[in-house]
């Protein structure tokens, strides 16, 4: 008979192991260097790397190591024995396989003309988890028919899932042998294959075999283990904390107080490693453990505000750390129970301590870069109208930064680099959202404005031979894929290429990310459904949609692993990595509720009622198995770190809240686990004001700068520093180009509907009804001219703008033909102007401007400036200006715009009309407010028009340019502006500490 030798969590299970296998060698009298008889099976692969070093370490001379499994592959390994040469099937092969079992079901929902692989696949997908589950369970098909799945469902189960629950049986076994028929196995095949025939194989070439630190196992784990218990030199080591563990007792065996199942199926002998005394009987019981010797280890707690916060407070623990106090870095543990947190610790935490370290866990495949560039891909095709491609799409494809530093002949990586946001400048003024990649090459102007920008390095043909080029391998070549392996094989060639021909081998883990989607790639070419065709039909029109979403279901199933030196250095573990090992130290991170104490909701296909009716362990025992690995992750240490975030949102983790209550319950004394405030040190000193001298080479910019307009003053007046960093330095925020339409963009395309509108008008007279009339006929035929030509296709939010606009601009007419009509006469639209000003130092400079329109009404030219938003911002308060103002602080108090007076003047000097015969009138397009510069419902008129232009608009304006051209006044930010929330430029002017 074999043994159970329980060991308290304190202990290190794998020197336990090493010693038993050392003492047993010298009992028997053999040569202990020469494990090789000897078998160990673990929870997983990694214990087995620790066993081998501390064997090293023990015998100090080489030596020949036991056969060491994970559970996973001991179970493989039975199971080769009795089905040898059977290759692991994976989830698309088996929902495909369960589809056509699934189809020989007589009035099953797959069954119509046009059905497909594609409408079960979501359901194939639930039921192959089922049905694994089912088979490691050791579930039989006579249990699943004894059971009715109706009562167990409810009534509002859906009529798929219903089908396929009540012949689950009957598809279980036509699927088996699909399986057989093709030479594939499962996972849950190979359980329970190794349990079925468990009694009729021995554990030759094995004379003793160790089962070590398992804890929940499964049916099929069971029966194997019940065996071979049963035999000579088996021995089952597991750890405990003198806790009350159901999948303990599930075991059959009772627990240290007595509590147990009434009937065992095991009377062996049960040991301890020493302190815990066990007993042998036809009822095994165990007494409860004396208190360990060993001292209870020092935790502490953080709490933090956000995973990046939590990585810098770790950080600063580690870096305060004296070099030896991390002598032995292999011995602290860093746990991470949520992979998001790995790329934010290796930024802000390796990369400032002088260990090495090794990872452990796996990174999720779909938070790579490699990833989001195949998706970007993917996301092209899907969005594309027949021939054409929608463009933010097209532009966040070619700004990967895989693709915008290709390097090819003679382009080097700068220059595509030029390329691509000479394309992206020059696509995003055009305005239409889709483009034909034809049309792109044929545009010169983006070539052209390229090899300028390379002071002739690279000719305008070179860029676009280059651009053809990336078109033909990147798009071009993925039209018209159908197939998995079409898109296995595209992809493939797509990676080769970047890696040939970009920078991405040089970027941090590329190695790694590249590696695991080739073979991604390569498992994708081997799937039974690899070549068929994903075509739309009459029925559904997804084929490449579903196409691509079953290669982001795989790739969703695949992490990266890190491939080191795995004893060496610092760890970084998953929780469940740390499973039979114990560390010195221990930091955990993310210890939440719901991502360290998450209990993964059940499949809907075996819901609660039913697994309890066929004996399967329920759902929430993973959270007994966290709680357990849990506890001996921190009762193994000597010190733990434990760090969560504290949000509205977000609470410690209830294992956490256990902790403390112990911790308190121990010690008599609330609060004796205090919770220390991550704080992220803040400069809170005042900011200095951005201030730029002008330097001679400012100042030779600002004596080139001979040209003032409107807008161009206003940002002076707003703030200095604007008008340095826009007009001085010529910077520019980005262009974006997004789903959403920005207000500016909204309003010029306004402007350009209403210019083409009234512009056939200009010239002609009066305007009266016959013109008001035109002007409704002719505006919806404008409006979708103007939206057809910066769109391209009038769908979705840009056919619903459309429509706001026809309905503004409707109400804007009427209201302008209730007011005005037989009474007003249109000059001209769009109309440029300018003329000379001397200054005081006789510098002549130009004032410029585009006038929206200007109308004739009673002898006086009234210029109209339309608003798409409101208008309080643009308003000027002619009385407010009653003197000559000398400096730009000064005219900001009292001077919201300058542009309604600007024009005015820029008239009146262009045209030499007398002051009284002009006037200006803000529009608002939104709200059909107005607004007029000089008020004219009272007579006599108040103001002397001329006497404001000439005696103080003028010279303020011209004391405004003085000031932007002296030298002796640098530009500086206005911490008052209000300008400051839209501004384009905080980060290079604000906050200078």
């Amino acid at each position: 008979m074999g043994k159970i030798i329980e060991i308290p969590f304190t202990s290190n299970l794998i020197e336990f192991i090493a010693d038993r296998l050392i003492n047993a060698a010298k009992k028997r009298g053999v040569n202990p260097s020469d494990f090789s008889q000897a078998a160990v099976v673990f929870p997983h692969h990694r214990p087995g790397l620790y066993l081998r070093r501390i064997l090293a370490e023990k015998l100090g001379q080489p030596f020949f190591p036991p056969r060491i499994f994970s559970m996973n592959e001991f179970m493989d390994f039975l199971a080769e024995k009795v089905s040898p040469g059977l290759t692991l099937a994976n989830s698309l092969d088996s929902s495909y396989l369960l589809f056509k079992a699934v189809k020989r079901i007589p009035d099953n929902p797959w069954q119509g003309e046009y059905s497909s692989f594609n409408q079960f696949l979501f359901w194939g997908l639930k039921l192959e988890k089922a049905v694994e589950e089912l088979d490691i369970e050791m579930v039989t098909d006579k249990a699943l028919k004894g059971i009715n799945m109706g009562d167990l469902w409810g009534a509002n189960v859906a009529e798929s899932a219903g089908l396929l629950m009540n012949h689950l049986a009957e598809i279980r076994q036509v699927y088996h042998r699909l399986l057989e028929e093709r030479r594939l196995t499962t996972r849950g095949r190979n359980y329970a294959v190794a349990a079925e025939n468990i009694e009729k194989g021995h554990l030759a070439p094995f004379q003793s075999l160790y089962l070590a630190g398992l804890f929940a196992m499964t049916g099929a784990e069971k029966i194997v283990i019940r065996h071979l218990l049963k035999q000579p030199e088996v021995n089952l080591i597991r750890q405990n904390d003198g806790t009350r563990w159901t999948p303990f007792e599930d075991f059959g065996f009772r627990m240290a107080d007595g509590r147990g199942p009434n009937s065992l199926e095991y009377e062996g002998e049960m040991v301890s490693d020493g302190r815990w005394t066990m007993e042998s009987s036809s009822e095994l019981e165990t007494r409860r453990p004396p208190e360990p010797e060993t001292e209870s280890p020092r935790i502490f707690l953080y709490s933090a505000f956000n995973t990046h916060s939590e990585v810098v407070g770790l950080r600063d623990i580690l870096t305060a750390n004296s070099p030896s106090e991390i002598r032995h870095p292999q011995s602290v543990a860093i746990v991470l129970p949520e992979p998001e947190s790995l790329i934010p610790l290796l930024s802000e935490v390796m990369t400032a301590l002088p260990v090495d370290y090794n990872i452990t866990m796996g990174y999720p495949a779909v938070r790579t870069p490699v990833y989001a560039l195949l998706d970007l891909f993917m996301k092209l095709q899907e969005t594309k109208r027949d021939s054409a491609y929608y463009l933010p799409d097209y532009l966040s494809l070619l700004m990967h930064p895989y693709l915008k530093n290709i390097r090819r002949d003679p382009i080097k990586s700068t220059h595509t680099r030029i390329l691509i946001h000479s394309i992206e400048e020059t696509l995003m003024k055009q305005g239409k959202m889709f483009l034909d990649l034809s049309e792109i090459e044929n545009r010169d102007d983006i070539f052209e404005q390229a090899a300028r920008m390379t002071a002739g390095k690279v000719t305008s043909q070179d860029f676009k031979d280059v651009l053809t080029r990336i078109h033909n391998i990147f798009i071009r070549k993925m039209d018209g894929v159908k197939t998995l392996a079409g898109l296995g094989n595209c992809f493939e060639e797509i990676l080769i290429f970047l890696l040939r021909h970009s920078p991405a081998v040089y970027y941090p883990f590329s190695r790694e990310f590249f590696d695991r989607f080739f073979g991604l790639l390569d498992k994708i070419k081997e799937l039974l459904i690899k070549d068929e065709e994903f075509i739309e039909t009459p029925t559904q029109n997804r084929g490449p949609k579903d196409l691509f979403d079953l290669f982001r279901h795989m790739a969703k199933e695949e992490d990266i692993p890190f491939k080191g030196i795995p004893l060496k250095g610092l760890q970084i573990l998953g929780l469940l990595e740390t499973r039979a090992l114990n560390f010195d130290r221990v930091f955990l991170l993310s210890a939440n509720e719901g991502v360290l104490s998450a209990v993964n909701s059940f499949d809907s296909l075996l819901p609660l009622p039913l697994k309890e009716a066929l004996g399967m362990p329920p759902h929430y025992q993973t959270e007994e198995i966290y709680r357990y690995h849990f506890h001996h992750l921190i009762s193994s240490a000597r010190e733990v770190h434990i760090f969560y975030r504290k949000t509205e949102k977000e609470t410690r983790s209830r294992f956490v809240e256990k902790l403390v209550w112990e911790e308190e319950k121990k010690n008599k004394e609330i609060g004796i686990l205090k919770d220390n405030p991550i704080e992220l040190k803040v400069s809170l000193r005042p900011s200095r004001p951005f201030e730029m001298a002008k330097s001679p080479e400012i100042l030779d910019v600002l004596r080139r700068q001979t040209s003032f307009s409107a807008s161009g003053l206003n940002s002076y007046l707003k703030c200095p520093a604007q008008f340095y960093f826009s007009r001085v330095l010529c910077l520019k925020e980005k262009e974006g180009m997004s789903d959403e339409f920005e207000a500016a963009g909204i309003g010029t395309m306004l402007h350009q509907v209403l210019a083409r509108l009234y512009q056939p008008l200009a010239g002609r007279g009066i305007l009266g009804e016959k013109e008001y009339t035109l002007l409704e006929a002719s505006l919806p035929g404008v409006l979708e001219e103007v939206f057809l030509k910066t769109f391209g296709e009038l769908r979705g939010e840009a056919y619903l703008l459309k429509e706001i606009a026809l309905d503004r601009l409707k109400k804007y007419i009427l209201a302008e033909r209730t007011k005005f009509m037989g009474q007003i006469s249109l000059v001209s639209t769009e109309k440029d102007l300018s003329c000379s000003l001397q200054l005081e130092d006789g510098k002549i400079v130009q004032l410029y401007g585009r006038l929206d329109r200007i109308d004739r009404l009673n002898e006086e030219d009234i210029i109209v400036d339309y608003k798409s938003g409101g208008i309080n911002n643009y308003f000027f308060n002619v009385k407010a200006l009653d003197k000559v103002l000398t400096s730009r602080q000064e005219m900001k108090e009292k001077i919201k715009s300058l542009q309604l007076p600007f024009y005015v003047l820029l008239y009146q000097r262009v045209y030499s009309i007398p002051a009284n015969r002009i006037n200006s009138r803000l529009v608002s397009l939104q709200k059909g407010d107005e607004e007029l510069l000089f008020k004219t419902n009272k007579k006599p008129e108040k103001t002397n028009r001329q006497e404001f232009l000439e005696g103080y608009f003028l010279p303020t304006i011209k004391n405004l340019i003085e000031e932007i051209l002296n030298p002796d006044i640098p530009f500086v930010s206005d911490d008052k502006s209000e300008g400051c929330l839209y501004c384009s430029f905080p980060a290079f002017c604000r906050k200078r500490g």
